[in-house]
């Protein structure tokens, strides 16, 4: 008799409620999901997290590939540092003391040309150094009579294996001087090697080293 009152008086109150809380879950998740504000909280923390994050990093334009316009930039390069070599030889002639020698001759190093050669260039300081270095290696390679032994004076097995040599050590510089660069490079190499050249020898005129 209990049993059945329990039955018919509780049991439907029980199942009332679970049925509620049931749906009233359901309703704060509905609620959750179209409340505007909740959106824009979101969105205000996706857009903090963004701006939180590190910005990429730059790219080293220092050693970045060299261009073919970058053979005329180490052109007028060569032009800018012998005219600060010459400039410092002709301050040695004219040297009164011991220090105007000394100034002199530290003025033809190539450590204090670099600047007047970047200036000419168009170039910062140590892309012009970086672009200097390599297009002058690559030059060498393009053009080894110049400086060095001639090949045609060489035995045919000798010329070929220096050919070959020289192409391989251009081809590992394929990171700093491309192909399309080498190709570019390859009818003013003998120019430019000479070039190079005629600048060292102007730092030794300078300082005295050679008459």
């Amino acid at each position: 008799m209990l049993r059945s009152r329990f039955t018919r008086t509780l049991l439907p109150s029980l199942l009332a409620g679970l049925v509620f809380a049931c749906g009233g879950k359901e309703a704060a998740n509905d609620d959750a999901a179209s409340d505007p504000a909740a959106d824009e909280t979101q969105n205000d923390t996706d857009t903090a997290q963004s701006e939180a994050a590190p910005p990429a990093e730059p790219a080293n334009v220092t050693s970045a590939p060299i261009a073919v316009e970058d053979i005329d930039r180490w052109s007028k390069g060569l032009e800018g540092e012998l005219k600060a070599v010459k400039d410092a030889g002709a301050k040695l002639k004219e040297a009164k003391t011991s220090e105007d020698t000394l100034n002199a001759m530290m003025g033809a190093q190539e450590m204090n040309t670099v600047e007047a050669g970047a200036s000419a260039a168009g170039l910062e300081l140590e892309r012009y150094r970086f672009v200097r270095s390599n297009l002058s290696s690559a030059a060498g390679y393009l053009a080894p009579e110049i400086g060095g032994v001639d090949p045609s004076t060489m035995p045919a097995e000798m010329r070929e294996e220096l050919k070959k040599g020289n192409e391989t050590q251009l081809a590992q510089m394929a990171d700093a001087v491309p192909a399309e660069v080498v190709a570019a490079l390859k009818p003013r190499a003998v120019e430019m090697r000479k070039r190079d050249l005629e600048l060292a020898g102007e730092r030794l005129k300078a300082v005295g080293a050679v008459k």
